[in-house]
């Protein structure tokens, strides 16, 4: 008899051989913007604390000092460090009400509701929203828990070409009629290729043809809007969005997600969506330091206004090497296509201590593989300014052996 476990070291086994092999890091200690990878000091260039926020000590250190002895007790006391049940049973603490309260002031709408990681979201919200009597509308390049998502439900999907407004149009106007609800699904920041979706349009087909519109700021809260609240808001659009999923987790240096939504919608989720309903609540402690960031989150002007500027002359700098690039944002994808160069030029980074691990599929598409710098406000441009030719010189080194490689062959 085959050995149980045969059909999975077959797949690990073609994973590695196609460069797709896939290990957990071991990451040791951060401080600012340096990370020990294995042990060796590298500038972080794969993090998504997009603000510098979750190593920043100071801030960390205010926390603490703003629970003085009292309030303390009173956590520990009123909720302690779990919260031990979901929130439909006993943990939906006053904190949970204060954090949504805060984020309907923050944005200026109607209702809020957390849940426990963008992930949950996804999972639990759009299988809530479309069933089998309805359709959704999915950008190409959504990323994986908006499609696990979409797998969860029994709805009708059909994706459109990235950003691809007009194509979505010609699809909205000849299926609409046939289907009861209609979800059009969208990241607003593209999280691989840092690009941005047109909000502006999505809201006049959503209008127009009586459909919801579900976007995703996972990667755009904290940066873009008047204190951080994301695209929408800066469009002036936020209150045209039926679902907006922000996360705790990036920007915002924390644990968690939230929507903003309409009350009844909101109230729908509650009874509906089951990775709210059945998951435990996130620890008071979490949930607090979410209310305390939020708090800050109108201070962090300077660190947006940095990040935008370095990301700006970073990408002027890869594109002066001739370097493949996408997208206008902090998220900075050096295109490199296969596999293996991606591997190379990721490990040569490394050693000359810079953290950008290789993205290959399936996080994007087929012989679409490339490094992904995640650039933080921290970082300055003198700290990358090497970056550029130590990729170019990186590909040129790859590009010679595969030659010298064909040519024995």
């Amino acid at each position: 008899m085959k050995n149980t476990y045969h059909t999975y070291a077959d797949t690990l086994k073609q994973l590695k051989q196609s460069n797709q092999l896939r290990a957990l890091k071991e990451v040791d200690t951060r401080t600012d913007k340096t990370i020990f990878f294995k042990g060796t000091p590298c500038l972080n260039l794969t993090s998504n604390d997009y603000l510098g926020l979750a190593t920043d000590i100071e801030l960390c250190r205010a926390f603490y000092n703003s629970i003085d002895q009292s309030d303390s007790a009173t956590l520990v006391n009123s909720y302690g460090l779990g919260s031990s049940s979901s929130r439909l049973l006993t943990g939906n603490s006053q904190l949970y009400e204060a954090l949504e309260s805060r984020l309907c002031q923050w944005y200026g709408l109607d209702a809020a509701l957390l849940f426990n990681s963008g992930y949950h979201a996804n999972l639990g919200i759009i299988p809530a929203l479309a069933g089998k009597n309805d359709l959704i509308f999915s950008d190409s390049l959504n990323h994986a828990s908006i499609i696990d998502g979409i797998r969860l439900s029994n709805a009708r999907c059909e994706v459109f070409e990235h950003n691809d407004t007009r194509a979505l149009a010609e699809l909205l106007k000849k299926m609409r009629p046939h289907f009861k609800n209609v979800v059009i699904i969208t990241e607003s920041l593209f999280s691989m290729d840092g690009d941005r979706a047109d909000i502006e349009a999505l809201v006049e087909l959503k209008c127009k043809h009586n459909a919801m519109l579900y976007i995703d700021e996972a990667h755009s809260v904290g940066i873009y809007g008047a204190q951080g609240q994301g695209l929408c808001f800066e469009t002036g659009l936020a209150d045209q969005v039926d679902i907006l999923l922000g996360t705790m987790g990036k920007a915002l240096a924390s644990h968690g997600a939230y929507i903003m939504t309409n009350s009844t919608l909101k109230s729908y989720l509650v009874n509906s969506a089951r990775s709210l309903i059945f998951s435990t609540a996130l620890p008071p402690l979490a949930v607090s330091w979410n209310l305390f960031l939020l708090e800050q989150m109108a201070a962090f002007d300077d660190r947006r206004t940095r990040l935008k500027q370095v990301s700006k002359e970073f990408r002027a700098a890869l594109m002066k090497q001739g370097l493949t690039i996408a997208g206008d944002s902090h998220i900075v994808p050096v295109i490199t296509k296969s596999n293996k160069r991606t591997v190379d030029i990721s490990d040569a980074l490394i050693k000359k201590g810079f953290l950008a691990f290789p993205i290959r599929p399936p996080s994007v598409p087929k012989n679409n593989s490339r490094i992904r710098f995640s650039i933080t406000s921290d970082i300055l441009f003198e700290d990358v300014k090497e970056v550029p030719v130590l990729i170019s010189d990186s590909m040129e080194n790859h590009n010679t052996k595969t030659l010298q490689l064909q040519e024995e062959y």
